[in-house]
């Protein structure tokens, strides 16, 4: 009865509430941390001309490839010397380097952005995309926890979009999939097919998905996911010829490896992965996997014990979450966004124990704290997530042996 006598419930206001002080904390932190940055990231964006802060964000991978599409030059993004060519005739010599990552269909949603001009473009996409979010984060919270704490989860999202407005990342769109899918699989599996088909736009975020849909038999959801998947295949090959495919998985994914063990610089610092932190605190590549491998196999074997005592739909679906940035070596923070709101729904309508409720909480606000603490040559995402992920299923292991009388 520990856990349940120990428990905080939501019931009685927020008022003093743990959870309301981590996630408040946190996100006050990374406000403060992250405006000047975003000043001057809006002075950019208003200003005349195309300063550095704005052209070298991420979007720029975006833009480029609607450009390019529209141009019938796609081919050349998946081999990064040529690749690297044209963004250097786009935005001059010496521009930060960057390389494409993403499979051939992803080029389905971005090729729209080759209608715009760059700054157009860019708010076209944060605006979009951050509208799709909060609609996945309400229809996700409508579905596991509509009695809540709607402070909470804004809260959880303040904090998350304070990062992404000037990373201008796909995390918005990618999260809010992720979090329509979940919400969906049960109930709409063709929606929730399509949404995760269309996640394997960036694949290593859906890696406990269909463990989760075999242990609960959804075989709806499972085969309208491997449908979509394939159709999505399929259609980007017609589109964009079979040969984008094929540099895809020779000369992109081999480049992808390499900016795993031989680049360094701020994108370590980005990813709350045991692999990262490992390289962030001056550990080779090879003994950064030496200790990834082993954190991996832990994590996925805390999954597992998870769902053998969780039977609350929302707990397994964080623990999908949760343990997903746990098990993959290649994560970034800007890829949160759902765990924060899986995370910040949890902590603001169920009773959990205290330190199962301070440790999700802290997870809830984790994102945009990530990078700073790699600054700090204080890596500890992972420990943080590995904890959180294990109080939760320690929760629900002395609940379901210790019932309510």
């Amino acid at each position: 009865m520990d856990a349940v006598e120990n428990a905080v419930s939501t019931r009685t206001g927020l008022a003093g509430h743990p959870a309301l002080l981590c996630i408040g904390v946190l996100t006050l932190l990374a406000l403060v941390i992250h405006a000047p940055l975003l000043i001057d990231f809006t002075v950019g964006m208003l200003g005349d001309g195309y300063p550095l802060n704005v052209i070298s964000v991420d979007f720029a991978n975006y833009w480029m490839a609607g450009q390019m599409t529209m141009a019938g030059m796609q081919q050349d993004l998946f081999s990064f010397p040529v690749y690297y060519g044209h963004l250097e005739a786009t935005f001059g010599a010496n521009y930060p380097i960057h390389n494409w990552g993403y499979p051939p269909h992803f080029l389905l949603l971005l090729w729209p952005l080759g209608l715009l001009s760059y700054k157009p473009a860019l708010v076209v996409f944060l605006t979009v995309t951050f509208a799709l979010f909060v609609l996945a984060a309400f229809v996700f919270r409508r579905v596991y926890a509509p009695q809540s704490s709607v402070t909470l989860l804004v809260l959880a999202i303040f904090g998350y979009s304070l990062m992404m407005v000037f990373t201008t990342q796909n995390g918005f769109l990618t999260g809010a999939l992720l979090l329509f899918g979940l919400a969906w699989m049960k109930s709409r599996p063709v929606a929730a097919g399509l949404a995760f088909a269309l996640l394997t736009i960036k694949p290593q975020l859906g890696l406990l998905i269909p463990v989760l849909l075999l242990l609960d038999r959804n075989w709806r959801a499972i085969g309208w996911s491997a449908a979509f998947t394939v159709g999505l295949v399929a259609l980007s090959a017609a589109c964009y010829g079979t040969q984008s495919w094929t540099a895809y998985l020779t000369e992109t994914l081999a480049y992808q490896r390499s900016v795993m063990t031989d680049w360094s610089g701020i994108f370590l610092r980005m990813m709350p992965t045991m692999f990262a932190s490992m390289r962030t605190l001056g550990y080779t590549p090879d003994t950064a996997y030496v200790v990834q491998w082993p954190f991996s196999i832990l994590g996925a074997a805390v999954v597992l014990w998870a769902w053998r005592w969780q039977t609350d739909p929302l707990q397994r679906i964080f623990t999908l979450a949760c343990g997903t940035f746990v098990i993959s070596p290649y994560a970034f923070n800007y890829d949160m966004g759902a765990l924060a709101v899986i995370a910040a729904l949890l902590v603001g309508s169920q009773p959990l124990s205290r330190f199962a409720l301070i440790m999700v909480s802290v997870i809830a606000a984790l994102a945009p704290c990530v990078m700073n603490l790699g600054r700090s040559n204080l890596p500890i995402s992972p420990v943080l997530l590995i904890i959180g992920l294990a109080a939760l299923t320690l929760h629900a292991q002395q609940i379901r042996r210790e019932p309510l009388s």
